[in-house]
């Protein structure tokens, strides 16, 4: 009867299979079989049902892909195109390795895309968070609503889109559409700019705040309640002059509450400038020393040169009792800037540096510097070398055989490289080599790297440098938050993507307040804010607007890097 399309008398047969033998072996084919008559005979509700309880009875049977297309069909029948798609994209999971059948359901999913209705695509949205339908359910969401003039929702959309998906091609397709949406939009009181780097040599790093920012774009207030924050961003290009034009737009024409960036020391001084001359809070992400002097509308949420030398003293001094540094940096702006700052800064501790020299960035043979540390570089005065000799114990003269060559005069405890980890893993083990021993290695933030470990483990163990951020610290906000990341952008936060998780976070709290109505309120609120728990660390600013957060410290423990106590 089947064979010959006699849907109502193969129904009768197989209901009387099921009835009088609910043993047999091939039960579950039958009672499909059943739900699928039902479907051609046109009873889409019965089928349905049917198939539903099939689905709880035999949850692993070999004919569960079939069951979900027919439940895909039924909601479809029924006119319900968002539980039409939802079983449909369940039977795709099916067939994770048959392209043919792939394809088939990728048809049916498109068409129900592009026949649904708005509500019926918002149902939909639900059910593909984690599939590579999102996107494109996002973007005719946002589509949808821009042509209708529902701005906000298509914005939300957007925004969706680009959360929703690690490819290029559709974050890019997401952020131009953001651009667009937010280009038409209104003025509106709970609008924040963005400043940052999206193109030329420097757009790698403000594509990882911007992931940082659209992340926390995405999280829910302090209260559970979504606070409908907006972003304009506008590409600086990593020149002054585009972050001037582009700050100037954001203001005059976006009318923005408050902007986040920029990033470049470069272009820092400038925009902070113009902010404060336009009466716009500014919160940049720049490590430039002197920016809060620009005026009360000017904040950094940042890690800064002052307060990693800062900490890194404080616990080399205070909590290891180390009074004597070496210094050595490389002769450019970054090394001179860190030298200065830390030689300045353990002056004032009442420490003192005890050797100090510089190399050129390009050199890889650090021996000349290191010699000139330890007295072996030049010849050593004949007063010196008969004080060395007096000072030997007779132990030492009966017992050990006097070097060819003068042992390295070892006056410091410590030793801070202010390079990057790169430069460092070239660095220590010549140190080693040079019989530079026993030392505390100290370096900044640019040491953070897995690949310190690769490259030079054994000469770096027990060295600290300072952190502005670090995914294994153990807090679950952390936790949650490098997950969700890696979720999303398929790849680890740093400081950048987490100071811009937390700059956008700590504006939504601040912005939903009920008294917030102009920029100074904006500014005020700012002021007020203490204590905000970022995954960068908490947020407090002073009455200058400079962020009060200490650094992390991190140390390097046989193959791992950790925290420092």
């Amino acid at each position: 009867y089947l064979k010959t399309e006699q849907y109502g008398k193969a129904l009768v047969i197989l209901k009387r299979i099921s009835n009088n033998h609910p043993n047999y072996e091939d039960l579950s084919t039958v009672q499909y079989q059943i739900a699928n008559c039902l479907y051609l005979l046109g009873q889409y509700r019965s089928s349905k049902n049917n198939a539903l309880k099939w689905l709880e009875q035999y949850p692993q049977d070999f004919l569960k892909a079939d069951i979900l297309i027919l439940l895909g069909k039924d909601f479809n029948a029924l006119g319900d195109k968002p539980q039409a798609f939802y079983w449909r994209l369940k039977a795709k999971e099916e067939y994770p390795d048959n392209i043919l059948r792939q394809e088939e359901l990728n048809k049916e999913l498109d068409e129900l895309v592009r026949t649904s209705k708005i509500e019926e695509l918002e149902r939909i949205s639900e059910y593909v968070a984690k599939s590579d339908y999102a996107p494109k359910i996002y973007h005719r969401i946002a589509t949808f609503f821009v042509d209708q003039n529902e701005l906000e929702k298509a914005q939300k959309a957007a925004m969706s889109l680009v959360q929703s998906t690690t490819e290029n091609s559709w974050i890019l397709v997401g952020r131009q559409l953001l651009e667009r949406i937010q280009g038409e939009m209104a003025v509106r009181p709970n609008v924040v700019g963005c400043l940052l780097p999206l193109s030329g040599p420097f757009a790698i790093y403000g594509e990882e705040i911007l992931n940082g920012i659209q992340l926390g774009m995405a999280t829910l207030g302090e209260k559970g309640q979504d606070s409908d924050l907006e972003l304009v961003i506008k590409d600086t290009k990593g020149t002054p002059e585009d972050t001037l034009a582009g700050l100037e737009n954001l203001v005059i024409n976006e009318k923005v509450m408050a902007i986040i960036g920029p990033l470049l020391s470069s272009t820092a001084i400038a925009a902070a400038k113009k902010a404060q001359r336009l009466g716009v809070p500014i919160i940049t992400l720049t490590q430039k020393e002197g920016i809060m002097e620009e005026g009360d509308m000017v904040f950094r949420n940042f890690l800064t040169p002052s307060q990693e030398v800062k900490r890194l003293l404080n616990t080399a001094i205070y909590e290891m009792g180390i009074k004597r540094f070496g210094v050595l940096y490389p002769d450019n702006s970054y090394g001179r800037f860190f030298m200065n700052l830390f030689w300045d800064r353990l002056e004032e501790m009442g420490a003192k540096v005890t050797a100090i020299e510089s190399y050129n960035p390009d050199d890889t043979d650090f021996a000349n510097p290191i010699k000139k540390m330890t007295g072996l570089y030049y010849p050593r005065p004949a007063s010196l070398v008969q004080k060395l000799i007096e000072m030997r114990s007779i132990e030492e003269e009966e017992n050990e055989i006097f070097p060819e060559e003068p042992e390295p005069i070892i006056d410091f405890d410590a030793v801070f490289v202010p390079d990057n980890f790169q430069r460092v893993a070239m660095i220590a083990p010549q140190l080693a080599y040079h019989d530079v021993l026993d030392v505390l290695l100290m370096g900044t933030s640019l040491w953070q790297s897995p690949q310190l470990i690769e490259l030079a483990k054994d000469y770096v163990q027990g060295a600290i440098f300072s952190s502005g951020f670090f995914k294994r610290s153990g807090y679950p906000r952390v936790k949650d938050f490098v997950e969700s990341y890696r979720v999303n952008f398929d790849s680890d936060p740093g400081l950048l993507a987490a100071s811009g998780y937390d700059t956008i976070r700590m504006l939504k709290k601040v912005l939903a307040g009920d008294e917030i109505r102009t920029r100074r309120d904006v500014q005020m609120a700012l002021l007020k804010c203490h204590d905000f728990k970022g995954v960068a660390g908490e947020i407090t600013f002073d009455t200058q607007g400079e962020v009060k957060k200490e650094p992390l410290l991190l140390t390097i423990s046989r193959n791992q890097m950790i925290l420092f106590h």
